[in-house]
């Protein structure tokens, strides 16, 4: 009886033990499918930076005078109001393959924290910039010039549609630069900013959402999502010479 009873436990601590190490495994190749999946942080930030960089590098006097007469001399001083709404464009066309049912990285829920937060934090960095830096407009308008808010919106937008659906779709993917690149050469045709300050709102638009899709945070906040209820139930034995019995646990 005794040796039936410890064979018992010791099939039971064995099989536990196989299924901890299993959810380990699992867990650590969740881990490691994730990280290829998202590849390196440098992928996801070189090209913003650099973008960036060339701002910074334009900004004297002479480049960006000099590059503000070259782009806007063939349109002969035409204006027009366009940017003022295609900087929307590729927010709609995300919400739209949504609504069509096109197949995305994360759900609509995610997709909105993502787009949300990186909203507003490269709105915070650019107004910061904008107070700080104080550049005129070449209009001889206000100081808040560097960087170019409407071209920075632009970015936000379609970065993360294109980060939505580079791996579904690729024409859908890329379809929002067409609307937010637009966007930054009417800032400059416009007369309302320097190619300096479209660069430097498309690099930090960039850069802030690719940072927020590559940490996730918040990943698994849904305030809408009814919770599942997880049932744990445990088995310790007990026994002696006059008693054989155990602890019973069950968790809900």
């Amino acid at each position: 009886m005794r040796l039936g009873i410890t064979s018992l436990v010791l099939i039971f601590c064995c099989t536990s033990f196989h299924s901890k190490g299993s959810e380990v495994k699992d867990s650590l190749a969740e881990i490691s499918e994730s990280k290829n999946e998202r590849g390196s942080f440098f992928e996801a930030s070189w090209r913003p930076v650099g973008l960036s960089l060339l701002s910074v590098a334009l900004m004297t006097d002479s480049s960006k005078f000099g590059l503000q007469t070259l782009i806007r001399q063939p349109f002969n001083g035409y204006t027009n109001h366009a940017d003022d709404y295609l900087q929307y464009v590729p927010g709609i066309i995300l919400y739209s393959a949504d609504l069509f049912g096109a197949k995305s990285k994360n759900t609509v829920w995610n997709q909105t924290k993502y787009f949300a937060m990186s909203e507003l934090f490269t709105a915070g960095i650019v107004h910061a910039l904008k107070l700080s830096l104080k550049v005129q407009r070449p209009n001889n308008g206000a100081y808040t010039a560097y960087p170019s808010g409407h071209t920075s919106q632009a970015f936000v937008q379609s970065q993360v549609l294109y980060n939505e659906f580079k791996d579904s779709n690729k024409l859908l993917a890329y379809s929002g630069f067409l609307f937010s690149m637009p966007t930054g050469a009417l800032r400059i045709i416009n007369n309302k900013h320097w190619l300096p300050d479209v660069l430097l709102g498309a690099g930090i638009a960039m850069l802030v959402t690719n940072t927020v899709y590559y940490f996730e945070p918040l990943k698994n906040w849904n305030p809408w999502k009814k919770k599942n209820k997880k049932t744990d139930i445990g088995f310790i034995p007990t026994w002696n010479d006059d008693y054989f019995g155990g602890y019973l646990s069950i968790k809900f």
